[in-house]
C-alpha cells in the first residue's frame, strides 16, 4: 500500500530511529523487534551492531503488529509480505478477512464455552467451601 499522504512515523528532520525508540513507540520489547527481524518480517538497516529503522521499515512494523492484533500468524504475515514488492504494504483480500473472521468466531465460541464451565465450577466450589453455620 502506498504511503503517500500518510502521517510520518519519524520525528521531523530524522531519517532513522533506533531499536529502543521504535520499541517504546509501539509498546513492544526490543527482543520482539529482534525476533521479527529473525523471521524476516522487518529488516532494519545496520550501522555496526546498531539497528536503525527508516520510515518504510517502521510502516512495515506497524503493518506486522496490526496483523498480529487481528490474529494472523507470523507465518501468514510473512507470506503476504513476501508476495509484495519493495516497501509496499500488503492488503488483505476479502477471502482472507472472511477466513480470519471464521477462525476468530470459532475461537470465541471455545472461549465462551470455557468461561461458562469455569463460572459453573466457581459456583460449585463456593458452595463446597462455604463455612457451615
Amino acid at each position: 500500500m502506498p504511503t503517500v499522504g500518510m502521517k510520518p512515523l519519524l520525528p521531523e528532520n530524522e531519517e532513522y530511529a533506533g531499536i529502543e525508540d521504535v520499541a517504546k513507540r509501539f509498546s513492544v520489547t526490543q527482543r520482539t523487534l529482534r525476533f521479527y527481524e529473525q523471521r524476516g518480517l522487518v529488516t532494519p538497516d545496520r550501522v555496526g551492531r546498531t539497528r536503525k529503522y527508516n520510515e518504510n521499515q517502521i510502516r512495515r512494523l506497524d503493518y506486522v503488529l496490526s496483523q498480529v492484533r487481528l490474529g494472523f500468524t507470523l507465518t501468514e504475515i510473512k507470506e503476504r509480505i513476501d508476495q509484495t514488492s519493495g516497501d509496499d504494504t500488503p492488503e488483505l483480500t476479502m477471502r482472507e478477512v472472511e477466513e480470519q473472521l471464521a477462525i476468530l468466531r470459532r475461537q470465541q465460541a471455545k472461549l465462551l464455552e470455557s468461561l461458562d464451565i469455569l463460572v459453573r465450577l466457581r459456583q460449585v466450589l463456593s458452595v463446597q467451601l462455604a463455612p457451615a453455620n
